[in-house]
């Protein structure tokens, strides 16, 4: 069988009322550690390895359920055939899931759940809610879904990367130009994805523009952030810090551009493994380029909509602006004429942060809002937090409701709360020279689970070393899948 990794953590306001949400990342193939460490969760890794507070997690008004999907990604296992390897897979997988986690936690029965993520789940969230919506799991009460910079349907997605180089300085008037003399508006996506039935010439003219962009020394996903400089190692990390060659990871508004090395890093010392309980297995990744390679993507999810929208659920779907891999663009062109020809029932306006500061556009369907995050890359809450959280917030209580809680004050997003890390007092250093930092106590509730190995983050007796406060207010049950 299959061993489902899930990271659940209780909401710090009411979580015996609040509502469930369920965060998957894409890839495919990618870990929903990876949101929970660099974008939404409770906790930052810093460069030296500590964790502080994440001021803008989203369990601040939420249980919030981290789940590495399918097989294969993050902690889960084990690593499957190809053949298994396909959205309908992944969906009765975690329709199963879902099934075994509300017997297993029977206080989530009834209660509002939400299912949210980005990237590729773009393809799993309608896949599932749509299998959600027409067999419905017992006792589960869907209410809504939302999903950042979402892979929908590859044509629309992938033929508007050039509309968006240009738009955004990344490629020359004269490039552009080329490009339209000599692609075919239905091949670009062709051309894009290295598919079957792209002309030479426009072959050509796609390799000589994406040369000219220099991916190397950018990001696409984020077109205006950094790079990481780092080697895969821990030293190289903490000697180039020594040496004011990376920033320190304070500045939660503008992520570091080497938070996935820093996490990959803590996530795999033996003492994090053992408390997790995810030893013995896996070694952690971002992503699984074994997964990802073996995966059959799906061409488009559109067919899912329809059925969805009758249902009568919340739905969002949230652009950071300023990623190119799954650019709003595209996502515009599903959504209106080109795809699904939504019908527009509150016209294009823009909507503003709790600063008040303007924080993007908006414009709503039936039963549908898409909303633009001003200066956000393809991680919306890595890249602009405090949007992410207001957005996610209002569209989950309501905008009324929202209105009424407090928010980070400081502008430019800055982690202001307290440092969560001390080193022990027994030992600085582990026999591989790293220094082991132990969590302090926070009013989050964390239980991590996988299969019948499922732990709760606490103080251990035999190994000073390392201590981990205890987090979590129940008993951790295992899932099966």
């Amino acid at each position: 069988g299959q061993k489902m990794f899930y990271w659940l953590v209780e909401s710090e306001s009411n979580p015996s009322t609040d509502p469930l949400v369920l965060w998957l990342n894409g890839g495919p193939g990618c870990s929903s550690l990876n949101g929970f460490f660099v974008e939404l969760g409770p906790f930052v890794v810093q460069s030296d390895l500590s964790v502080k507070r994440n001021p803008y997690a989203w369990n601040r008004k939420a249980n919030m359920v981290f789940l590495d999907s399918p097989a294969g990604v993050g902690f889960s296992q084990p690593l499957l055939n190809a053949s298994e390897y396909t959205d309908d897979v992944t969906t009765a997988r975690s329709y199963e899931f879902l099934e075994q986690f509300l017997e297993l936690y029977p206080q989530y029965k009834n209660r509002d759940f939400y299912i949210t993520g980005e990237s590729y789940a773009g393809m799993y969230i309608p896949f599932l809610v749509h299998k959600l919506v027409t067999d419905p799991v017992e006792n589960l009460h869907l209410t809504g879904f939302a999903i950042g910079n979402p892979s929908t349907d590859q044509k629309l997605d992938d033929g508007s990367y050039m509309d968006y180089y240009y738009s955004h300085g990344l490629v020359s008037i004269e490039t552009y130009r080329a490009i339209q003399n000599n692609c075919q508006p239905s091949e670009l996506w062709l051309c894009q994805d290295g598919h079957p039935g792209c002309s030479a010439l426009c072959a050509a003219t796609y390799a000589a523009a994406e040369l000219s962009i220099d991916f190397d020394e950018m990001t696409p996903y984020y077109i205006y952030g950094d790079i990481c400089l780092l080697q895969a190692n821990q030293t190289k990390a903490l000697q180039l810090q020594k040496n004011h060659m990376i920033r320190p990871l304070t500045h939660r508004g503008t992520i570091g551009p080497c938070t996935d090395t820093f996490t990959t890093l803590y996530l795999n010392q033996p003492q994090v493994l053992d408390a997790i309980h995810a030893s013995g297995g896996n070694s952690w990744s971002v992503c699984n380029r074994n997964v990802s390679r073996r995966y059959t993507l799906s061409l488009s999810c559109l067919d899912k909509y329809p059925t969805i929208l009758q249902a009568g659920l919340k739905g969002l779907i949230y652009s950071g602006d300023a990623d190119a891999i799954v650019n709003f663009i595209g996502t515009q062109r599903w959504l209106t004429d080109d795809g699904l020809n939504l019908t527009v029932v509150e016209k294009w306006k823009a909507w503003f942060d709790p600063d008040n500061q303007l924080a993007g556009y908006t414009e709503r369907y039936t039963n549908l809002t898409f909303k633009t995050v001003k200066g956000a890359g393809h991680m919306v809450p890595a890249t602009r937090p405090l949007h992410a959280l207001y957005l996610f917030e209002c569209f989950v209580h309501g905008q009324v409701a929202c209105d009424s809680f407090e928010y980070p004050k400081d502008p430019t997003e800055y982690l202001s709360g307290a440092d969560l890390t001390a080193p022990t007092t027994s030992g600085q250093e582990d026999a591989a020279g790293v220094v082991v930092w132990w969590w302090l106590g926070i009013a989050a509730a964390v239980a991590v689970g996988m299969a019948v190995v499922v732990v709760v983050l606490k103080k251990t007796q035999k190994d000073k070393k390392l201590q981990y406060v205890q987090l979590n207010s129940g008993t951790a049950k295992p899932v099966y899948s």
